[in-house]
Parts: structure tokens; sequence; C-alpha cells
């Protein structure tokens, strides 16, 4: 009877001793969200003209063309959900879900005809729009530095499937609204979808604030895939700088 109770006793000491070197290693589940600014490596300035067309007016012969509006609205709030595995102390495995701030640019063309002796009139109005929407399932390898106090740096590369979808509209009418393909190559008309798995990665500082929850600062993105100016099927590289917040279970 001595000897299972010794047995047990041991069993029971061994396995605290595993536990405690689990926990002395880091080992253990996390999940996090974070929230921040995000964008895409798309244009910044222009990316429309437009050309008039022949007058509905045969009397008029002078056409010209003014734009009444452009907005180019890049970057914005992006955010990621995430979970992962503490291999150790110092490695880790991660799972994650980012969403990226959208790009939209849009234009506002007005028509205009001129007889010389009654001076230019209104004649018609266009518009045109393209907006580029982005996430990705993201998978990193994550290494940690040993702790300085409550903080410690990170970094963490892998694969992202990126879903990157591109709406442009651009109905006819006058005046004809084109794309500079200077800076951005013309998209196909509609709403279309590009995938791709490409390059991913990030850096970080995390500050332990307890046993159980961790604060982090961090920029991480995507390596797009293509030229804009050139290829229409272009993935745009993602970004997101922000702050998380991570819970251990532990």
């Amino acid at each position: 009877m001595k000897c299972k109770i010794g047995i047990i006793a041991l069993l029971v000491s061994a396995g605290s001793f595993v536990a405690a070197e689990s926990y002395a290693d880091g080992q253990g589940f996390y999940i996090g969200a974070s929230a921040g600014y995000s964008g895409l490596n798309t244009p910044t300035g222009d990316v429309f003209y437009a050309t008039p067309t022949k007058s509905s007016d045969l009397k008029a012969p002078n056409v010209m063309v003014m734009e009444t509006g452009e907005s180019n609205d890049v970057g914005g709030f992006g955010g990621n959900l995430f979970a992962g595995y503490n291999i150790n102390s110092i490695m880790a495995v991660e799972l994650g879900y980012t969403t990226y701030g959208t790009s939209k640019y849009s234009t506002d063309q007005e028509q205009y005809v001129g007889v010389s002796k009654q001076g230019w009139a209104y004649e018609s109005t266009n518009s045109a729009s393209i907006k580029y929407s982005t996430y990705s399932l993201d998978l990193f390898l994550k290494a940690t530095t040993p702790s300085f106090g409550p903080f410690s740096a990170f970094a963490k590369a892998g694969v992202s499937y990126v879903n990157q979808s591109v709406d442009y509209q651009n109905p006819a009418g006058a005046p004809i609204i084109n794309v500079n393909n200077d800076t951005l190559a013309t998209p196909d008309a509609g709403t279309n979808t590009y995938t791709a798995y490409r390059p991913a990665g990030g850096l970080g500082i995390n500050y332990k604030i307890n046993e159980h929850f961790t604060s982090s600062f961090f920029a991480q993105g995507f390596l797009g895939r293509g030229d804009m100016e050139t290829d229409k099927d272009a993935i745009a590289s993602g970004y997101l700088i922000g702050a998380s917040l991570t819970y251990n279970f532990i």
C-alpha cells in the first residue's frame, strides 16, 4: 500500500514538474485582435482624364471638358484577428485574418459646347470610379526575443492568401473618361476579384500587462504581385500599422 502511494506521489510530482516546465517554456495557445491604420500600394495621384466627344449640337464647332470633382481616398481603418500556439518562449505559429484600408478613386467631368456668339453652354456630365478592397488569411512563424522587464520584440514571416477585389465603373457618356495608364492599368469593367499566395511578415514590440494579457505595437503586410501601371490583374501590396491585445491561455 505504501508502495502504491509512493508511486502515485511520484507520478503527481512528475506531472507537476512537466507542467511547470511547459509554463516556464512559454508553451500554450493565445488569441488576439488588432486595429490601426492600413492601406494599399496604389497610386496617390489622379488616375482619370477626359476627352470631349462630338457635340449633339451640330451648330457648335467647339467642345470643352471641365473637371468638376476628383477624389482620391487611399488608406484608412484596418484590423486583424489572430490565434496562435507558443511552441516555446521564443517561437510560435500564428493564423490570422486581416482587412486592409480601401483605395477609391472617383471623378466627375462635364462637357460644354461653345458657339462664338453665345459662349459656352453645358451639355452633359459623366462619372467614373475605381475601388480596391482587400483581405488576407495569414500564416506566420513568429519569433520573440527574451524579455527586458515587461518589454520584448518580435518578428514574423510567412505567407498570406490575398483576396483583392477591383470595382471599376465607367458608364458610356460624354465626355469620355479614361484611366491614365502612366499611373494605373485600366481595370476590367465591373467587379473582379484576384487571389494569390503572397510573402508576408511583420515587426513589433510587446508589453506584458500580466500573465494573461499582452499589448503590442506593430507593423505587418504582404508583398503584392505584378505592376499596377501595366498589369490590370496586378495585386497591390498591403500594410497595417497598429496596436493589438493578446490573451494567453496559461
